[in-house]
């Protein structure tokens, strides 16, 4: 076992293919040899640690790997530096860090491609295609998800379009491998309508040909079909036409069952998997919920004819996008008790639902809320804030019991006295104006108490809210 030793460290490059020190040797595949220290490249990699101390190898074939990434990885093990580190090697090197488990390498790639190949100073397509096939191939081969994170998140931030690199990026449709299938999914992500219409185009084309291909089975199968009817309803038609039309020219049994599968989901008959986006370096891959949700999607299917235009239809539910915005208004009826109904599909972290609840005052009106936020997925922590009445700061007060279903229907209640949430038949507040508010707000508990006229909501969950009043 090699001693420990903090690395990196500066063992000195000099001492690379030393002829009495160089006891572990490199067989490139160019037949060239680079003679290292075994207890050097040891305190850098376990793996190597393991095949000299435990497994006695003097001599290791790297033939795998292109020989300047060797050179770059022998370089970079004996100097605690990355400076033979370029982008035509990039991949190689990250390869050999993953592969014998040098940590602090694999982390300088990581930087090494934020601050290097993700610098779209240019903004070219072959920059950016350059960038995208590492993230996506790191993803795919190597586990590391974290490449994908952050090709999305700063190559879009460029004022780079989404839509115009995956018209490009998809455009030999056929011949897209299911790794790249995957990364366009991944960087449509919240706007899928771009590959639905890429999709859509292609089928025109295989319509005419009619030599339906893989490549869009593999795509229909991966769509989140609730999630495009709710948010795409147009481009979601179109596809259901041309997939239809396909399926009675080419007779191929998965395509009529993924025209069934869509027909049941749209009538409402039948109830589509959740949409994971508990990270966002996850693939798109699909779980199902309870059957709980199941209750809540179809009453969501009934409820929402339309929800490009938001608006209460006969049931009086109402979509309310993302937007902070823009606030979605209910005029309430004069009556004592004010009955709030949502519907929300995402945990999203330290994002907030607000109901802000505007009084009639003597001089003007006035606004008290009540903001209820998920601190924390995993312990199902949620935490609330009452205007006028607690502090107004998260993870002080918490809301109890909160069931762990990632679709919940929560029922807020406000009375004379009390506000009360209930989600998911659970009681997780119940809270008394008097008796429970901070002792320097007890003297406007009485504005809680008056009849709200109307009612202004804020959603900052990026998935599906439904609000209606009662």
């Amino acid at each position: 076992m090699a001693p420990k030793i903090r690395v990196p460290a500066d063992f000195g490059r000099e001492h690379i293919n030393s002829e009495v020190h160089g006891n572990l040797i490199l067989k490139l595949r160019d037949g060239r040899q680079i003679r290292t220290n075994s207890m050097i490249m040891s305190m850098n990699s376990p793996v190597i640690d393991n095949l000299t101390t435990n497994m006695f190898q003097s001599t290791l074939e790297v033939d795998d790997f292109e020989n300047e990434a060797v050179d770059c990885f022998v370089d970079s093990l004996y100097t605690g530096e990355v400076e033979k580190l370029e982008r035509s090697i990039f991949e190689e090197v990250n390869k050999m860090a993953h592969a014998f488990e040098v940590s602090w390498l694999g982390r300088k790639c990581l930087k090494f491609y934020q601050t290097d190949i993700l610098n779209f100073d240019k903004k070219t397509y072959d920059d950016i295609l350059f960038a995208c096939e590492i993230a996506s191939r790191a993803h795919t081969n190597l586990k590391q998800s974290k490449y994908v994170s952050c090709f999305v998140k700063t190559a879009f931030s460029w004022n780079i379009s989404k839509g115009i690199f995956l018209q490009r990026y998809m455009a030999d449709f056929v011949n897209l491998s299911k790794r790249q299938m995957d990364m366009s999914l991944t960087i449509a992500r919240n706007d899928m309508n771009l590959v639905i219409r890429l999709l859509n185009f292609h089928l025109s084309i295989t319509l005419k040909s009619r030599n339906f291909d893989e490549n869009s089975l593999y795509l229909l199968k991966k769509l989140d079909v609730r999630k495009c009817i709710s948010k795409y309803p147009s481009d979601f038609e179109e596809l259901v036409y041309f997939i239809t039309e396909i399926s009675e020219v080419t007779k191929i049994d998965e395509m009529k069952q993924i025209l069934d599968k869509f027909n049941r989901i749209k009538a409402g008959s039948d109830v589509e998997v959740v949409f994971r986006e508990d990270s966002q370096d996850e693939d798109l891959s699909l779980e199902s919920d309870d059957s709980e949700s199941d209750k809540i999607y179809k009453l969501k299917d009934q409820s929402l004819k339309n929800p490009e235009t938001p608006g209460p239809d006969e049931t009086g539910w109402i979509l309310v996008q993302c937007d902070l915005k823009e606030e979605t208004r209910f005029v309430l009826p004069r009556q004592e008790t004010i009955v709030v109904e949502m519907v929300t599909t995402k945990n999203d972290v330290e994002k907030c639902i607000g109901l802000s609840y505007i009084f009639t005052g003597d001089d003007k009106d006035f606004i008290l809320s009540l903001f209820i936020r998920c601190d924390d997925v995993t312990s199902h922590n949620w935490s609330y804030v009452l205007h006028k009445c607690t502090d107004f700061v998260f993870k002080k007060q918490f809301l109890k019991n909160v069931p762990k279903n990632k679709v919940k229907l929560w029922k807020i209640t406000k009375t004379s006295t009390h506000m009360r949430i209930v989600c998911n038949d659970v009681t997780v507040l119940d809270f008394n104006f008097e008796a429970d508010s901070n002792k320097d707000y007890k003297s406007i508990k009485d504005n809680w108490a008056g009849q709200p006229k109307s009612l202004k909501i804020l959603n900052q969950f990026s998935e599906y809210t439904f609000v209606k009043t009662i």
